[in-house]
């Protein structure tokens, strides 16, 4: 695996995981943009196929957190 610092197109992957308001105002295309952007980095050969199954699986743990949030943000304001 090579230094994150020199795989650019990783360092933006791992930017919009981060993205809180991406994530929250649309979980779906939040996470489909991210297992999109797995596949690329897989196809491009910026990771291998094991890396690019952890970062699904980030994105995965991600989507259900988000999914929470956004019920939980409903919950406490039903108006919004």
């Amino acid at each position: 695996m090579n230094d994150t610092a020199q795989r650019p197109e990783l360092n933006a992957w791992h930017a919009m995981l981060t993205d809180d308001g991406y994530r929250l105002d649309s979980p779906d295309a939040w996470h489909a943009s991210l297992l999109r952007g797995a596949d690329e980095l897989l196809a491009s050969g910026v990771v291998d196929r094991d890396e690019c199954q952890a970062l699904k699986a980030l994105a995965e743990g991600g989507h259900a957190r988000a999914l929470e949030d956004a019920v939980d943000s409903r919950v406490a304001d039903p108006d919004a």
